[in-house]
């Protein structure tokens, strides 16, 4: 693994580039809302020391938001991974964080798909979202990015095949909701993708590209490792055993 990401640089790279909808500071817990928009978008942080009072107090406002208890982790051995550990929370989703430089991600010729740079997004990217589970929820997520953004539409012989979306935060770019359409995988669609996302960045002075993805997605996985990005740290989400 290549020397680690730091867990305040990454939160901020996700607030600038997947906001939640409401942000809620609550002593030293950062508490993000944003029903149906998926984990990311939602989990709850600790910015502090834990205090197991602090996380009753804690506990008993979440119950009065009626708000789901989804606690992000990023360092496995910190003191709230093993006070959660105790209480019986599951780990769900463990996930990777990969990165590559700009410059050596476009210095290949990509295949031959053409990729187009799009805000706002066509309808036909909406549906080849809707249709691999990224709903009118998460794509709102993009909708709410004050960052210099972008989708990005990839077609194969007039065919709309992959759609994802790409936002700035400082000098780093990162992409969330790659989907490629199921009847044109395994056909460099996702690599020519990701070579666009590198020119789409190179172009608003960017220096890195980096993407998330769940330690099952194994597709993704071997798309990022053939294209030589780095894993530059991992993490998960912890949730009550019974919300399982």
């Amino acid at each position: 693994m290549k020397s680690k990401l730091e867990e305040t640089k990454f939160l901020k790279f996700l607030a600038d580039t997947w906001p939640p909808k409401e942000i809620i500071k609550f002593g030293s817990w950062t508490i993000r809302t944003s029903d149906g928009a998926g984990k990311r978008a939602s989990a709850i942080s600790l910015d502090g020391i834990w205090e197991e009072s602090s996380f009753k107090e804690l506990k008993t406002l979440l119950q009065k938001m009626n708000k789901s208890e989804i606690f992000l982790i990023y360092q496995s051995d910190s003191l709230i991974e093993k006070e959660l550990e105790k209480l019986d929370y599951q780990i769900f989703d463990q996930s990777f964080i990969f990165e590559i430089a700009v410059e050596e991600l476009i210095k290949n010729k990509p295949p031959p798909v053409s990729m187009f740079s799009i805000w706002p997004p066509l309808q036909i990217q909406r549906e080849l979202w809707g249709s691999n589970g990224i709903g009118e929820q998460r794509q709102a997520v993009m909708n709410r990015v004050i960052q210099s953004k972008t989708s990005i539409l990839g077609r194969w012989k007039d065919n709309p095949v992959a759609s994802a979306f790409v936002a700035k935060s400082g000098d780093v770019a990162f992409l969330h909701a790659l989907v490629v359409d199921k009847n044109f995988r395994q056909q460099g669609v996702g690599k020519a993708l990701m070579q666009h996302a590198g020119q789409w960045a190179y172009s608003h002075n960017c220096k890195r590209l980096m993407v998330v993805t769940t330690a099952a997605n194994t597709a993704a996985n071997n798309l990022y490792t053939s294209l030589e990005f780095q894993l530059v740290n991992k993490y998960h989400y912890r949730i009550p055993k019974a919300n399982i």
